[in-house]
């Protein structure tokens, strides 16, 4: 599950504003460090988690740290799929 998580995430980033070139981009790279996100990309890839893993994120959820990588968005993802289903 966490492969097709961080897969999905990382195809997003890289289609959506690296005009699908992935070369030098890796699930460690700092996306507000990089210029990758901003405040509007950010809401951004909120909608598309939303949309693709069914996930809600309460504004606590979203922060410089859990929006940090491809790994720190993907843990996030795998913990509110995992505390929605003991909803």
């Amino acid at each position: 599950m966490e492969e097709r998580v961080t897969a999905e995430i990382r195809d997003y980033i890289v289609t959506t504003w690296l005009s699908g070139d992935g070369r030098g981009f890796d699930d460690d790279t700092d996306l507000q460090q990089s210029g990758i996100l901003d405040s509007f990309a950010t809401l951004a890839l909120i909608a598309f988690l939303d949309d693709t893993f069914k996930t809600r994120l309460d504004p606590s959820d979203v922060s410089s740290e859990t929006f940090r990588t491809v790994k720190t968005i993907t843990s996030l993802v795998l913990a509110k799929m995992g505390s929605s289903g003991r909803s």
